[in-house]
């Protein structure tokens, strides 16, 4: 199967998967208002002389329906119960247990005593993105107190607490079958979420290794075009290892691959970096190099950091004893300042370039006896085309 048609799929599937548990949401919360208001309301309203205080009882009603009015508004703005799942739950278990209390003894096996019916769907709604235990110990927790309840009313004969209990399982088996789906639904998510992560991390793998491939490729290709010649010429006889001339040849394209080396090395001034290893190669032909630098240096991209370094290698292999190297950066410019003894055997460097992807790249050359001074600077394209600039 395609990358894309199986990401799409996993994407589509936690998308289908969120839906559905929202779609859940709004369902049982159509339910719970119906119970609640369309059921359940008039009877206790109608019933007045059902209860012991029907200001309690009423009272209790009102709660639910304010903390229904509460769900419906935060399911409609997409906000998850987040820490108001507790209190809401709290409210409900209260409302409910208050409202047995009041319920007249007679009374409740009869339709006025509600309250015990309409816990589970609370229950349901807030709680079912947890894990099922939730579910089941709140409503259980309802139900062992309304048990609790009924006896202390003296209402623990057989044919009553048979009737609650049959009509406690039926009520119980429905809010639970769908709390099991909710919780099913959440698993299907949670499944597809790490599916896709997996995936995402598998070609994010597969994206660096062939970056650094292609680096690789690059690399060799451009050692390939200057170093391996060399080498090969040394390896037949053409060349000759003692021959001064070879000996700087082999510095030069030692210094490039030191600098193509730290091109793929992470750090926070890549120019900075790269200068340092075309240093490093004259140092150890026993160069005394001194570098400074002055300012901070500005995002400066890969052709322009070869533009700029590719001079200084040249010079920097032909020293004869010592060396001084100067960065002097600034937010639109950057400039590189090189002298070194012994002119007469540094050959000539690149000339001075400009193109949109390296910007102006302009090299000044001046020889004074031995000394030769070299200045290379880097503009940015966008700069080089300002003229304010």
């Amino acid at each position: 199967m395609p990358e894309s048609t199986t990401t799409a799929g996993v994407v589509a599937g936690v998308v289908i998967a969120d839906e559905f548990l929202r779609g859940l949401r709004i369902a049982v919360l159509g339910v719970t208002s119906a119970v609640l208001c369309a059921w359940f309301l008039p009877i206790a309203l109608t019933s007045p002389q059902a209860y012991t205080s029907a200001p309690l009882q009423y009272a209790c009603l009102a709660a639910l329906v304010v903390l229904l009015f509460t769900a419906i508004a935060m399911v409609a703005l997409d906000r998850p119960w987040g820490r108001a799942r507790w209190p809401m739950v709290g409210v409900a278990l209260v409302a409910t247990v208050l409202a047995t209390a009041s319920v007249e003894p007679e009374q409740l096996i009869l339709p006025p005593h509600w309250s015990w019916k309409i816990f589970g769907w609370y229950a349901v709604l807030l709680l079912m993105d947890l894990p099922l235990g939730w579910f089941f110990g709140a409503l259980g927790l309802q139900q062992l107190i309304t048990l609790g309840q009924v006896l202390v009313a003296g209402q623990g004969n057989e044919p009553t607490l048979v009737e609650m209990g049959v009509t406690s399982l039926l009520v119980a088996c429905w809010q639970g079958a769908v709390a099991v789906a909710a919780v099913a639904l959440q698993q299907s998510g949670a499944v597809a979420r790490h599916t896709a992560a997996e995936e995402a991390r598998l070609r994010l793998s597969e994206q660096v290794a062939e970056q650094v491939h292609t680096d690789r490729q690059t690399r060799y290709d451009e050692l390939a075009a200057t170093t391996a010649p060399l080498l090969e010429g040394i390896a037949d006889g053409r060349y000759d290892p003692g021959d001064p001339q070879v000996q700087q040849a082999c510095s030069v394209e030692a210094a490039r691959m030191r600098r193509l080396f730290a091109e793929s090395d992470e750090v926070a001034d890549p120019l900075e970096h790269e200068i340092h290893a075309c240093i490093d190669v004259a140092e150890r032909r026993g160069i005394s190099v001194q570098a400074s630098m002055r300012g901070a240096l500005p995002e400066v991209p890969l052709p322009a950091r070869r533009a700029l370094t590719e001079p200084v290698i040249a010079v920097l292999t032909g020293a004869r004893s010592s060396a001084r190297v100067a960065v002097v950066a600034r937010a639109d410019q950057v400039s590189l300042s090189v002298v070194v003894d012994g002119a007469e055997q540094i050959p000539q460097t690149p000339a001075s370039t400009s193109d949109e992807e390296t910007g102006r790249v302009e090299v000044s050359r001046l020889v004074s006896g031995d000394r030769l001074w070299l200045d290379v600077t880097w503009t940015p394209a966008t700069a080089s085309h300002d003229p304010a600039a």
